[in-house]
């Protein structure tokens, strides 16, 4: 074999190279691309859409069985807020948790839970009979004892927005039922409600009085027409040769004065016999005095009968507001509050945990508006006993035929419980 077919045969053994130059270089398609949003993808679909390791409420046991949680807990609550019932003023009440333990008759607290898979019931409950004192805007009242029984309780739908090992995020929506029972016991401040009667007494007899100048005018002018003159000796002339007593009845007879004592905003008010009757007795002694001093005799006594009879006229007023005035008042009202919230809960260590959880309810439905908010640090003694520790607030403004609860309650929150 010559040289020139052996270098043939050793060139076709060579692999064949496409050339490159001028031709476009494609990436494999087995080569990965990344993004910012691909761990957010990955936890969509690992933790919301399909969790691969969904979260253990009962470590070890598989999350889509049926769990229980049973948890009684102490809510030291303090109080600030208004509470009023059937008419009487509202009494501001401001307790701490302290006072409100002093003062706790007796309550009970339970929450409980009922779980398969991402769905679960959630139910939370307290009743609480307790007492307090508060002092009312309102002078009348010197004191207000306020006997307090409240009720709450919580049902909801759960369904697990977020479910992984480390944490979850639930959403929940139901109804929460409250019920709130008051007594309040109100003594009366005396002294303030005699200045009432007296500084009343003054203004109607202020009314008064002017009404008597006003008839005594009307008396004058008919006395001058009678003397045929308008000179003052002439009528008084006239009206010298009437008997006093006569001369008290002309003024009491003016219409104007009688529409006057008829429609006066503080009799209507104050309609009874005891005040009608001191203030007929007020009426005839200043008219008494006020015939005297027109006729140009100045009788001291006239004078002190009507002071006289102006006091008692106010102590009159005084009594009549005592009697209408309750002191005692008792009630108990029901309602039911539309709520949604969220609540979650992340993993430190397999031992430690945050949980914390809120809702809002009410819209005009039940209460005009109502929070509840909790953060708590929980401690998983074992697989099934563990113990919370954290602080809740919860505000209700509720109001209804006059019944008033616009109260915040808050305080720290423990509890212990079980879970299987």
């Amino acid at each position: 074999m010559n040289k020139s077919v052996l270098l043939v045969l050793l060139l076709a053994s060579l692999p064949v190279q496409a050339s490159t130059v001028g031709q476009p270089v494609v990436e494999s398609p087995d080569k990965p691309r990344y993004s910012f949003l691909d761990p957010i993808g990955d936890f969509a679909r690992d933790s919301i859409l399909d969790p691969k390791t969904p979260f253990e409420l009962v470590p070890g046991k598989n999350p889509n069985d049926w769990t229980f949680v049973l948890s009684p807990y102490a809510w030291a609550m303090g109080l600030n807020g208004d509470v009023g019932v059937k008419g009487l003023p509202a009494a501001h009440v401001e307790a701490s948790a302290r006072t409100i333990i002093q003062h706790l008759d007796w309550g009970i607290f339970m929450r409980g839970e009922i779980r398969k898979g991402r769905w679960g019931v959630l139910a939370d409950g307290y009743y609480a009979a307790l007492s307090a004192s508060a002092s009312p805007d309102n002078r009348i009242y010197d004191n207000v004892n306020l006997g307090l029984q409240q009720s709450i309780v919580s049902l909801a739908l759960a369904y697990r927005i977020i479910d992984d090992r480390r944490g979850f995020l639930d959403l929940y929506a139901g109804v929460r039922y409250n019920y709130l029972g008051t007594q309040i016991d109100a003594s009366l401040n005396d002294s303030r409600i005699d200045a009432i009667g007296t500084n009343t007494a003054n203004a109607l007899g202020n009314r008064i009085d002017a009404g008597l100048d006003a008839a005594l005018s009307t008396i004058l002018a008919q006395a001058q027409q009678t003397a045929a003159t308008a000179a003052p000796p002439a009528a008084n002339a006239v009206l010298g040769g009437l008997r006093p007593r006569d001369l008290e009845k002309l003024i009491l007879r003016d219409r104007d004065l009688r529409k006057l004592v008829r429609d006066d905003v503080i009799v209507r008010s104050l309609a009874g016999s005891d005040v009608r009757k001191a203030l007929g007795s007020y009426i005839r002694a200043s008219a008494a005095a006020k015939a005297s001093r027109l006729r140009g005799v100045t009788d001291p006594s006239l004078e002190a009968a009507a002071a006289a009879e102006k006091k008692k006229l106010g102590k009159a007023i005084a009594n009549k507001i005592e009697d209408v005035t309750p002191t005692y008042a008792a009630g108990d009202q029901y309602w039911f509050d539309p709520i949604i919230g969220l609540r979650g809960q992340v993993n430190f260590t397999r031992w430690l945990y945050l949980a914390a959880q809120g809702d809002v309810g009410g819209f005009g439905a039940g209460s005009q508006i109502a929070w509840n908010v909790q953060a708590t640090l929980g401690i998983n003694f074992t697989r099934n006993v563990f113990a919370e520790l954290g602080y809740r607030y919860m505000y209700v403004d509720y109001e209804n035929n006059g019944f008033l609860y616009d109260m915040n309650s808050y305080g720290l929150y423990s509890s212990i419980g079980v879970k299987f």
